[in-house]
This record gives structure tokens, sequence and C-alpha cells, in this order.
């Protein structure tokens, strides 16, 4: 009896002793699985600093290079500044790419930071190219008057003919002289393109996609809508339509009885314009979302009540020229 006891005594000791060694195993294997969770979280961290650093890098570099070429414009040949001015719109949407492509790990101060720098760029391309494009390019210059009738000749072209076969001309992607008509471009047709739209009547435009500039000229009683536009967009002498559309800038010259639902990252200006009035941009599509990213604006900056009259001088009273639509008036729905 005294042996079956001893025995039992034993083994409750050695199963004693197997508790106690698998519990210091456990212990340690967690303390080992704690300190690699802490290595790997600092190597992770290492990474992060250095992703962002390398971001930091490539996109300081991008800028300089776009600047460089932006202040370099003024000595390249009037033949190829089209092209110059399209090379450096292509290096800022790779630019936008790279940022959409880093937003997984960057921290929102950074993106934020990036699409400031993007934005910039975006208006230092257009204003050079607005600035020393040949004359006869798209803008808002009043045509000068003739000194003397005499002159004017039956070969001579008008002004306005001479305007809108410019913006068809540099136009990569355009709708000319239709009437009552719907019309539609996607993203494979004008994503990073020129989009020109010229003597339009009673015609509704779809823009799926994210333009790098649209240039509207002699529109009557149309309905336009667009994706995100990554420059500026340029509306003259329209009338009793309705605008759908974001960008960095928007230029509206010579249009009446014209709503225009906007965003805008800087500010719309107007000159020459009467009963026109403005309201947040609300139109909605499949894509609508990789667009923005596309085009580089800032989703979260819409200065669409922010207007410029250049035909209003007085500080102290608003322009008459322009006004907000009434939440209560404005249109929700613009499916047809």
């Amino acid at each position: 009896m005294a042996a079956l006891g001893n025995h039992a005594e034993s083994l409750l000791l050695e199963e004693k002793k197997l508790a106690v060694t698998e519990r210091l195993q456990k212990r340690q294997e967690a303390r080992q699985e704690e300190l690699q969770r802490k290595r790997n979280e600092a190597e992770d961290g290492i990474s992060r600093q250095e992703n962002v650093g390398a971001f930091l890098d490539t996109l300081a570099q991008k800028r300089q290079f776009i600047e460089d070429g932006v202040a370099q414009s003024s000595n390249i040949e009037k033949s190829k500044l089209v092209d110059h001015f399209d090379s450096l719109s292509d290096t800022l949407h790779k630019v936008q790419r790279y940022v959409a492509e880093c937003t997984a790990f960057l921290p929102s101060y950074e993106v934020r930071q990036a699409q400031e720098t993007i934005a910039n760029l975006q208006s230092k391309i257009q204003d050079k190219r607005d600035e020393i494009l040949p004359k006869k390019k798209f803008a808002f210059s009043k045509a000068k008057k003739a000194e003397k009738k005499a002159e004017i000749t039956p070969k001579a072209k008008p002004v306005v003919a001479d305007e809108t076969d410019s913006i068809v001309e540099l136009a990569s992607c355009k709708f000319v002289n239709q009437t009552g008509q719907t019309l539609t471009m996607d993203a494979a047709q004008i994503n990073q393109k020129d989009v020109a739209l010229v003597d339009l009547t009673n015609c509704t435009v779809r823009l799926f996609g994210a333009p790098s500039a649209i240039h509207v000229f002699n529109l009557k009683n149309c309905r336009v809508f667009s994706g995100p536009v990554s420059g500026s967009i340029f509306i003259r002498s329209c009338d009793r339509c309705t605008f759908v559309l974001p960008c960095q800038q928007l230029r509206i010259h010579n249009t009446v009885q014209t709503d225009f639902y906007i965003h805008v990252t800087s500010k719309a200006i107007i000159e020459d314009c009467s009963a026109v009035r403005f309201a947040p941009y609300n139109w909605n599509y499949d894509g609508l979302d990789k667009h923005y990213a596309l085009s580089g604006l800032d989703r979260e900056r819409n200065n669409w009540a922010n207007v410029d009259d250049f035909n209003w001088l007085a500080a102290d009273a608003a322009s008459p020229n322009w006004s907000v639509i009434d939440e209560s008036r404005r249109t929700l729905n613009w499916n047809d």
C-alpha cells in the first residue's frame, strides 16, 4: 500500500512539473510573439516612413520639372507650344495617378498637400498657356473694333469665326453644329483631353470622364454635364443653358439666362454676363469617384458661390448680374 501511495504521489508531482513547464513555455512563447510583433511594427513604421519619404522626393522632383517647363514656355517656338503644354499636362496627369496610388500609405495631411500642389501646378500650366498661345486661341479678350469700316472686305473672316475655328482645331474631342441631339463621350475618349462644344442648339451633352479642359462657344438652350475637369472650363456666348460640371477654374463670358451647378476649387469668373445663377455640383454617375481621383480635384474644397464679376467694381454692393439658385428651386434629379 505504501508503495502504491508513493507511486501516486510521484505521478502527481510529475504532472505538476509538466504543467509548470508548459505554463513557462507558453509565457516564453507569448513573450517571443510580443517581441516579434513589436519588431514587425517598428519595421513597418520604418517602411512607411521610407515610403512617404520616397513619395515626397518624387513629388518634389516632378513639381520642379513642371515648374521649369512652365518657365521655359516663353522660349518655345509658337508652332511647338501646343505639344509643349500637352506634354506638361501629361506629366501632371501621371503625377495625379501616382498620388492616387500612394494614398493607401500616405498620412491625410500629405494627401491634402499633394492635392494642393497638383492644383497649383494645373493653374500655372493653364495660366501660362492662356498667356502665350497664339491670340486666335479661344480666350476672353475683347475683339478689337475695326477703325474704319472701309477696311472690311468680303473676304475677311469675322472674329467670331476665327475663334470658333481655333476652338475646334485645338480640341482633341468635339461636338460641333448639332441641333436637337443627345451627345455623349466616355472616359476612353476624353480622359486628359481638351473638349470643344461649339454651335449647339437644343442639345443634351454628357461627358463621362475627366477632361483636361473644356471650351464652350455659342450654345443655345442646351444642357451640359461633365465629370471632373483637371484644368479650366471656358464658356462664351451661351443663352438659356444649364451647365453641371466640376473644374479647377471656370471662366464665363457674354452669357445670359444660364444656370451653373458647379464644383470649382479656385473661383468662377464672369464678364459681360447677366441673369446667370449658381448652385453646387450634383451630377452623379458610375465612375465619378475614379475620375475625381484622376483629375486631382479636391472634393472637400468647392467655391461654387465665389464668383468674380469683372463688370461690377462696387465693393459695397453685390453684382446684379449673378445670383445663387434658391435651394427649393434647384434641380436634384438630372435623369430625363
